[in-house]
């Protein structure tokens, strides 16, 4: 298969931006964002206190820009789409970064009007700079969110990107459920699940995966356990895993920036009444959630569904978040599933389902997957088992 997204694709995407430009009578697109970057170019660059851009020019025969650091430099010469290189040599410098990037692009003659992602650099690792704006004083700084809807259609080389993360989502699940037992250690055994996943998926695929990420695990699987797991956003902690506990799994694999989505809900030793209750109107929920997706579901829609079982077992008050969010280059991409959404469904997108109930002081149960939605239905890509004999940890 394919490790990475074709330069074919990314021509379409810049295609696209300047169809945009041309639409709202601007200069250039200037982008901030290292997603956004990545998402355009293929250039996967690391975001810190230095500002970097890139400006796609709107005439097709102008070459893309790139403005980055010094230590950026080289790396940016390197990439394919990047027709030309801006550089200054480190932040803060004697001169604000952005201030030395808006004579550049005066030199070029951009002094009208842009779309931009953000008016500047955000704020990030102690970085302190001028709008864009306040450089740019004459000029016309309109917002779009133009890569951001880009990406709610996934293209069918990102879809099989996605099937893929899940495959190895899938196997670092199986080694973390493997590992998992009464007496271990819950980062111990996530670390383990994670590098013996890692180490088959980097055996599988070979040298030619990496160039989008520094460091860590390409494939990854971890979970919180016991009380924990009430709260749905807890941090891991180098607690001992208990006969009883419940413990929240996540697990992914990780493919030029794109990834997928895989939770479940496991128990150590025999699930108790308690336990096997909670455990069931959760997996009810996700699969009434499930069974409503679909082209031209209203997102609403597919989160009342969650709601519904939740009301019919008088668990309302154990709900607190909506059914799920589109995925896949960013770990939450808009739209939401939420009863709140004014959107459909549509062929292409790509969205997690995983409503859950969270019993406070004692535990959470949340099963997440990663689905397609399709011309005619609705494709499950990520596939561990779902029922809880299958999620019981032997005590």
């Amino acid at each position: 298969m394919k490790l990475r997204i074709s330069s074919a694709e990314y021509e379409r995407r810049i295609a696209r931006a300047r169809e945009e430009l041309h639409r709202e009578k601007a200069q250039a697109m200037i982008v901030f964002g290292a997603t956004h970057i990545a998402y355009l170019t293929g250039y996967h660059i690391v975001a810190t206190e230095r500002p970097m851009a890139l400006v796609v020019p709107a005439k097709p025969t102008e070459k893309l820009i790139v403005f980055v650091p010094r230590l950026e430099k080289d790396a940016a010469d390197q990439q394919p789409l990047i027709g030309e290189v801006w550089h200054y040599f480190e932040y803060p410098g004697k001169e604000p970064p952005l201030k030395s990037f808006s004579k550049l692009l005066a030199k070029k003659g951009l002094t009208r009007k842009f779309l931009v992602d953000s008016d500047g650099y955000p704020a990030l690792w102690g970085y302190q700079g001028p709008k864009l704006s306040e450089v740019l004083p004459a000029a016309h700084i309109q917002a779009t969110h133009s890569i951001e809807k880009m990406w709610r259609i996934k293209s069918p080389e990102e879809i099989e990107l996605i099937k893929e993360t899940a495959i190895w989502g899938n196997l670092a699940h199986a080694k973390l459920q493997e590992f998992t037992r009464a007496g271990e250690s819950e980062i111990e055994v996530c670390l383990r699940a994670s590098y013996e996943a890692s180490r088959e998926m980097l055996q599988a695929l070979g040298p030619e995966f990496g160039g989008f990420f520094r460091g860590g695990f390409p494939c990854a699987a971890g979970f919180i356990t016991g009380p924990n797991t009430a709260l749905p956003h807890s941090m891991s902690w180098n607690r001992m895993i208990r006969k009883g506990d419940v413990l929240v799994t996540v697990a992914t694999g990780f493919l030029w920036g794109y990834a997928s989505e895989l939770e479940r809900t496991m128990i150590v030793g025999t699930p108790t009444r308690e336990q096997e209750k909670y455990f069931q109107i959760m997996l009810e929920a996700q699969t009434a959630s499930i069974e409503a997706a679909g082209p031209g579901v209203p997102l609403s829609q597919v989160d009342q569904a969650s709601w519904n079982v939740f009301q019919k077992h008088n668990a309302t008050q154990y709900a607190q978040h909506h059914t799920g969010h589109h995925l896949g280059f960013e770990p939450h991409e808009a739209p939401f599933i939420d009863r709140n959404s004014v959107e459909e469904m549509q062929p292409g997108q790509v969205y997690s389902i995983e409503p859950g109930v969270y019993i406070p002081g004692k535990a959470g149960y949340r099963h997440s997957d990663t689905i397609l939605i399709t011309e005619d239905g609705v494709e499950l890509l990520t596939y561990y088992p779902r029922d809880l004999e299958s999620l019981t940890i032997p005590a």
